[in-house]
């Protein structure tokens, strides 16, 4: 699961990056034509002055983005096991499907499947077994024991002529444990306590898994919509970034105006990027906890 999110966290990285670079070069552009506009007395010195900090800006964000990139590589790193830092070529995946519809099914999956589960499952069963053991010694025990020979030649002129040449002899043992100062009565609750401490041990861990679950799929559910609402969001950017261009190109509207629809693009773009990377991260904690991780 790390080595997912960790994953994706540096795709996210970079390509925020491309953002940034891309955004500094808009900027970029937006001042050398407003500084051009100024030079021929057609903008004032405040819209230069308003391009040069959104310029600033659009860098300062490319050098931000380029450290948590960084910062994700080791994060990668660090997933893996290795000790020694590269920096990897990273390939884009698909997006999962959508959210399954029915979370309890999900549970149900995860309650079969978790690792942890199904060893606290073989410990209580285990501590049963032995409490049943442990009562069993409280019960008669019988053992029985047989023997058999034959009396050689020179022995039988020894013994008397009555003594058959042939022997054998059958015993039966019974033991009823009645004072014993109340070990096995102590043993047998001990081992019944332990069956269930192990048996509610079992319980609150399958209600973590449960919780986990339902957790994670409310968050994928809540992933899932945010990509079409950050979508609808950068296409609403993009055409208000477009159309405070023209009107102040034509001298409708301020600097002001057009640097706030510059950087409302920027910010819908991030979104949209952060939205698709986070479903797939999402998707892998969901994976996780119904135990489809292996």
């Amino acid at each position: 699961m790390r080595v997912n999110q960790a994953y994706f966290g540096t795709l996210r990285a970079q390509a925020m990056v491309k953002v940034a670079l891309q955004t500094v070069e808009a900027r970029q552009y937006l001042t050398d034509q407003v500084t051009q506009l100024f030079n021929n007395k057609l903008k004032s010195q405040v819209d230069v002055a308003f391009a040069d900090v959104e310029l600033s800006r659009a860098k300062l964000l490319v050098l931000q983005t380029q450290d948590q990139v960084q910062q994700a590589f080791a994060e990668l790193t660090r997933a893996l096991g290795s000790e020694n830092p590269a920096a990897y070529q990273l390939a884009d995946e698909p997006l999962p499907p959508s959210p399954p519809p029915n979370v309890e099914d999900l549970v149900q999956q995860a309650l079969k499947a978790r690792p942890e589960l199904a060893s606290l499952q073989l410990n209580r069963d285990a501590a049963y077994k032995f409490e049943r053991a442990e009562r069993d010694l409280s019960l008669p025990n019988a053992s029985l024991q047989g023997v058999g020979g034959y009396i050689g030649y020179i022995a039988q002129l020894q013994l008397p002529k009555v003594t058959p040449p042939e022997y054998e002899a059958v015993g039966i043992n019974v033991q009823i444990p009645l004072f014993n100062g109340g070990l096995f009565k102590a043993r047998r609750e001990e081992a019944h306590y332990r069956a269930m401490e192990a048996d509610q041990r079992l319980r609150d861990e399958a209600e973590f898994v449960a919780r986990d679950v339902r957790t994670a799929w409310a968050g994928l559910s809540i992933a899932y919509q945010r990509i079409d609402v950050t979508a609808e969001m950068l296409r609403a950017a993009t055409q208000a970034q477009q159309l405070a261009k023209g009107r102040y190109d034509l001298g409708l509207a301020s600097i002001v105006e057009l640097t706030d629809s510059a950087l409302n693009l920027t910010d819908a773009a991030i979104a949209n990027l952060s939205a698709k990377y986070d479903y797939q991260s999402q998707y892998a904690l969901l994976q996780y906890t119904i135990g489809g991780l292996r």
